[in-house]
């Protein structure tokens, strides 16, 4: 507790000495001592008065003892000495009682500073047991939720489970169906191949019938007619013998016509005969001798009608259905890809099944690829064995001279153009590439007539010259050539570019080793899907697929007349002038089945669309 250091209020008499002190300090101090010492002289001498009263009032005598100044100075020298010793004992006692009371106030700071701490540490503690109370109602609270997230685990594991079970039975249902939808494509394919060919049988059956009914019908003509005229004549011998006379003319004049007609085609079917006999073969003639320039308009051999007439008699079997040529093998000879992917993924996916199966080499064209990377990453591709040919474009008017390094490479590599006039520069273009060995591919994007077919003529003549073996020069865009599809076909067949087109392919096939390639047309119309197996048959895509068969057809018979089945190449890829999409598989049916209804003979489907681009373009890769 703290001491209060107020000093007390101290008592003097008139000698001013602190009685208090010495009264209060020595305890060796006589009361008689104090009692003079406290007392005054006046005091004494009031009561030596009153004294003398009381004993002069009864006059008996003092007892007390007489009170010397002697004595009284003895007392105080006596009690001087106490006082020195009790001064001297204080001053000692004040010392200490100093060094006790900062003791005192030092013990009084520290316990002010304990309470000070005691009460931080009671606020620290209140405010940790709140604390404390909270992270125990956190921690309630993370302990619920986490026996509610172990119970959503729980639930969730078995979910998962219960979508694994039901995803592997999926699964298993899915394999099912895809295996029961290539069962019933394999199936529709049968039926499609099978009905293909009932209607081929159908029609090699109705043409037999129709063969068999004008056979019939002449058969019953000639004898109703020689009945008739034995009944007529007779009758007419009877009726007049004028009109006798003169049916009798008009029936020889008749007989006379049908005899003279026989022996003409006869006479012409042994000139042909002798000429194929003893002449020197075409392929001989191409090879040997360069075409003159043309001075006006070429006349090309005829042959009589008959050379032209149908295959089918009434003693030919039935011919084989189209859908049952197939080729052995595929190259396709023009595949463009344009965004320069070195694997033509997109062309494979279009091939399909049908035609990727058979593939067995393309030839590439990357157009705006850079053709030093492309060459570096076939180098190094798996698909570099089914590469027959890089095609390398090049300005025919000026080619460029880098071109050489690119043919130089691994890659076997072949060289490509596009014709648009004649000049000089074509010519020197033309003759350049020639001159590297590798075969050319032409895309002619001219309008073919008289006088550009003459200077197309007189650019490979010319290129041509001076070149021991010319490599081969491969046409584009001109099988099946441009035309307008809203132009009905039997308006076509009759119409002045189609008519021409016959002379025209006759004066390209003259040309030595040119090629002619069979590509998606420039008809301004995407390729017509292939109708999917099982389909009716009069669907929409059906009916525009045979439409453009029957077209196809009637340019393919001409190219096959001229140029033969030895040299047409297959591809998928239209021609860099033309703008309609195409599908490769799509068109690959379209190609086969036109000229399986022509030809009728695998040989023939083989070689187009096979052995003649591996012979062509398999000479590059044999140089290489």
């Amino acid at each position: 507790m703290p001491i209060d250091n107020t000093p007390l209020m101290q008592t003097s008499d008139v000698l001013g000495l602190n009685v208090d002190q010495y009264s209060g300090a020595s305890p060796y101090l006589q009361p008689q001592v104090i009692v003079h010492l406290t007392e005054p002289e006046g005091g004494a001498t009031t009561r030596r008065s009153k004294s003398r009263r009381k004993s002069s009032g009864s006059r008996k005598p003092s007892k007390s003892p007489s009170r010397t100044p002697l004595a009284i100075a003895r007392a105080i020298v006596e009690e001087e000495r106490h006082t020195s010793e009790l001064k001297s004992l204080l001053r000692g006692n004040e010392g200490r009682l100093e060094a006790e009371m900062r003791r005192a106030e030092e013990a009084i700071s520290r316990a002010d500073y304990a309470e000070r701490r005691e009460r931080e540490a009671l606020a620290s503690l209140q405010q940790l047991e709140e604390a404390k109370a909270k992270l125990q109602q956190e921690l309630i609270a993370i302990e619920t939720a986490s026996r509610n997230y172990q119970v959503q685990l729980e639930l969730t594991e078995r979910e998962l489970r219960l979508c694994r079970r039901d995803s592997d039975i999926l699964q298993e249902e899915v394999r099912d169906v895809d295996k029961s939808c290539r069962q019933a494509q394999e199936q529709c394919r049968k039926y499609q191949i099978a009905l293909r060919a009932a209607e081929a049988r159908s029609d090699s059956r109705e043409s037999s019938m129709q063969i068999s009914m004008k056979k019939c019908f002449k058969d019953g003509e000639d004898l109703g007619y020689e009945n008739g005229y034995a009944e007529g004549y007779e009758n007419g011998r009877k009726d007049g013998k004028q009109q006798g006379i003169k049916s009798g003319r008009k029936e020889g004049l008749r007989e006379g016509r049908e005899q003279g007609r026989i022996e003409e085609r006869r006479s012409a079917m042994e000139a042909i005969d002798r000429f194929l006999g003893n002449g020197p073969s075409s392929h001989t003639i191409m090879a040997s001798a360069v075409p003159p320039k043309r001075k006006g308009p070429k006349d090309l051999p005829k042959l009589p009608p008959s050379a032209f007439s149908s295959p089918v008699t009434e003693s030919s079997g039935i011919l084989p259905s189209p859908s049952t040529i197939q080729p052995e093998a595929v190259i396709d000879a023009n595949v463009v890809v344009a965004d320069g992917d070195v694997a033509h993924t997109q062309w494979k996916k279009e091939a399909g099944q049908v035609l990727g199966g058979k593939i067995r080499g393309v030839v590439l064209s990357l157009p705006g690829a850079d053709l030093d990377k492309v060459t570096k990453e076939l180098e190094s591709s798996p698909d570099l064995d089914r590469i027959v040919s890089l095609r390398i474009p090049y300005d025919i008017a000026n080619p460029d001279p880098s071109v050489e390094s690119l043919l130089a490479s691994k890659v076997p590599t072949s060289l490509s153009t596009v014709y648009s006039a004649s000049s000089p520069e074509t010519i020197a273009g033309l003759k350049w590439a020639l001159e590297r060995g590798r075969p050319v591919d032409v895309d002619v994007q001219v309008v073919l007539t008289d006088a550009t077919l003459e200077g197309f003529e007189d650019v490979v003549g010319k290129a041509t010259e001076g070149i021991a073996s010319p490599p081969p020069i491969i046409l584009s865009n001109v099988l099946p050539p441009p035309h307008d599809l809203d132009l009905p076909i039997i308006k076509l067949m009759n119409h002045p570019t189609y008519l021409a087109f016959s002379n025209q392919v006759a004066a390209l096939s003259l040309l030595p080793n040119v090629y002619i390639k069979f590509l998606p047309p420039s008809w301004d119309a995407p390729t017509p899907q292939t109708p999917y197996p099982g389909s009716p048959i009069d669907t929409a895509d059906g009916k525009i697929q045979r439409e453009w068969k029957r077209r196809i057809k009637l340019y393919l018979g001409p190219v096959l007349e001229a140029f033969g089945y030895q040299r047409i190449i297959f591809g998928s890829s239209p021609s860099t002038a033309s703008r309609a999409k195409s599908n490769a598989g799509d068109w690959y049916e379209i190609a086969r089945e036109s000229l399986a209804e022509l030809v009728s003979d695998q040989e023939f489907v083989d070689a187009v669309f096979h052995g003649n681009a591996l012979k062509v373009y398999g000479k590059a890769e044999a140089k290489q």
